[in-house]
C-alpha cells in the first residue's frame, strides 16, 4: 500500500511538471510582438538628434508631407503658457514642415467625434508630445482618434514621439499612472497604451534616469511584454517586425536572453532570463522571433543561376583606378571579392534578400545594386545599414 501511494504522488508530480511545461510552451508561443503591418513608428526616448528628425521627416513625405501634432500630454500650464502652440509650431517649421495641425482635447466625446478626427483622414505624419501619458490615453483611447490614428499607418504614414509619446505606442502604458510621483513607477495605472506593438511597453530617459533595472518589476507580472527601454536622443524605428536604433545611445531590451556583440552569440539559457543587453545605433531587432537581427539569422531568398549572373561583374571605388570590387559565381554561389592594386581579398558568399539586395551573414553588409533605365546594373551600395550616409561606398561598373 505504501508503495502505491508513493507511486501515486510520483506520477502526480510528473503530471504537474508535464503541464507546467506544457504552459511554458504555450506561453512561449503566445508571446511576439507584432508592430503596424504599413507605415512606420518612430519611438524615442526623450530628446531628437538631427539624424532622428531626418528620418521622420523623411518617412512623413519630406515637403508633402500633413503633419498632425498632439499634445495633449502636456500639463495645463504649458498649454495655458502657449494655447495655439505657436512655439511647437515653429520648431517643426524649422525642420522642414510646411502643413502642420493640432488636435488637443481632454473632452472623450470630442475625441470621439467625425469633426475632431478631421485632419488625420489625410495626414500622412502624427507626432505624439512628451509630458504624461495617461493624459493621452484617458482622452483617446478606444476613441475614433485611435482608430484614425491606426488608418495612418494603415496608409504608409508614420507616428512619431518621445518620452511620453514613446510610452503610449506600446500595449502596456508603462509610468502611465495619474499620481504625482507615478512617473517614478514603471508599474501603472491606467495600464493600456495604443498597441501599435503588441505584448510591449516601452520606457523611456532609460539610463539617464538609471531605470535599468525597473523592467524586471514589470515582467513579473506581465511576463508576455516584450520590455525595451529607450535613452534620451535615442529611438528605434519600427517598420514592420523589425526595428533599427537611431540616436546617440543605448536601447535596452528584456527579453529574457542575453546578447553580445562580442560573441554574436543569443544565449536562451535561463541564466538569461534576469538579464538585459544593449543595442546601438544600427543595430536591428526583430519583434516577432524576440532576437536581435542578425545576418546570420535572416531567410535567404532563393535566385536562378541566370539571375545570379545579371550582378556578375567589376565595379570601381568611384573614379579609383586601383580598387574595386568583383561579383563572382564560386560553387553555385554569389561572392564579393575586394581588390586593390596586387591585393586581391578572400571572396565572401552574400544572399539575396529581395530583388537587387543582397546581405553576407558575418560582416552584416548590405549590397545595393543599381540599374539603368534600361534595367541594366550599372552599380552598387556597400553598407552596414540603411541611416549611415557616410558609409557608403559607391561603385561603377566596369563595362567591356
Amino acid at each position: 500500500m505504501k508503495y502505491l501511494k508513493n507511486l501515486r504522488i510520483f506520477l502526480l508530480l510528473i503530471l504537474v511538471i508535464s503541464c507546467q511545461n506544457t504552459e511554458d510552451k504555450a506561453n512561449t508561443s503566445k508571446s511576439q510582438s507584432i508592430g503596424p503591418k504599413n507605415g512606420a513608428l518612430l519611438i524615442g526616448g526623450g530628446g531628437i538628434t538631427d539624424e532622428m528628425w531626418k528620418v521622420f521627416y523623411d518617412l512623413a513625405g519630406g515637403k508633402k508631407s500633413k503633419l498632425v501634432v498632439i499634445p495633449t500630454a502636456f500639463d495645463e500650464n504649458t498649454i495655458d503658457y502657449d494655447p495655439e502652440f505657436k512655439i511647437l509650431k515653429r520648431q517643426f517649421k524649422e525642420r522642414g514642415f510646411d502643413s502642420i495641425q493640432f488636435m488637443h482635447t481632454r473632452d472623450t466625446l470630442v475625441a470621439n467625434s467625425d469633426a475632431f478626427v478631421k485632419p488625420l483622414k489625410t495626414a500622412t505624419a502624427v507626432w505624439l508630445t512628451g509630458g504624461r501619458s495617461y493624459r493621452t490615453s484617458d482622452t483617446y483611447l478606444n476613441t475614433k482618434t485611435h482608430k484614425e490614428l491606426k488608418k495612418v499607418l494603415e496608409r504608409g504614414g508614420i507616428i512619431g514621439g518621445h518620452s511620453a509619446g514613446a510610452s503610449i505606442q506600446g500595449s502596456y502604458l508603462a509610468r502611465g499612472g495619474r499620481g504625482l510621483e507615478d512617473n517614478y513607477k514603471i508599474i501603472s495605472n491606467p495600464e493600456v497604451g495604443f498597441g501599435f506593438v503588441t505584448n510591449s511597453a516601452f520606457d523611456q530617459h532609460h539610463l539617464e534616469r538609471n531605470r535599468q533595472y525597473d523592467m524586471f518589476d514589470l515582467l513579473k507580472i506581465k511576463p508576455e511584454l516584450l520590455g525595451i527601454g529607450v535613452d534620451e536622443n535615442t529611438a528605434v524605428l519600427v517598420q514592420g517586425n523589425e526595428f533599427e536604433v537611431i540616436g546617440d545611445k543605448y536601447v535596452t531590451i528584456y527579453d529574457g536572453t542575453f546578447w553580445s556583440n562580442y560573441f554574436n552569440e543569443i544565449d536562451t539559457l535561463r541564466s538569461g532570463k534576469n538579464k538585459f543587453y544593449f543595442l546601438k545605433n544600427g543595430d536591428k531587432y526583430n519583434l516577432k522571433e524576440r532576437r536581435v537581427q542578425r545576418n546570420k539569422f535572416i531567410k535567404s531568398k532563393n535566385i536562378t543561376s541566370n539571375e545570379q549572373k545579371e550582378y556578375v561583374g567589376n565595379y570601381l571605388f568611384e573614379k579609383s583606378k586601383v580598387f574595386w570590387n568583383n561579383i563572382i559565381i564560386e560553387n553555385d554561389t554569389l561572392k564579393f571579392q575586394i581588390v586593390r592594386r596586387n591585393i586581391v581579398r578572400d571572396p565572401i558568399p552574400i544572399y539575396a534578400y529581395e530583388k537587387d539586395l543582397f546581405f553576407d551573414t558575418d560582416a552584416e553588409l548590405w549590397f545595393h545594386f543599381t540599374r539603368d533605365s534600361l534595367g541594366q546594373i550599372i552599380g552598387f551600395e556597400k553598407r552596414t545599414h540603411q541611416f549611415i550616409d557616410g558609409l557608403n561606398q559607391r561603385f561603377n561598373k566596369i563595362t567591356e
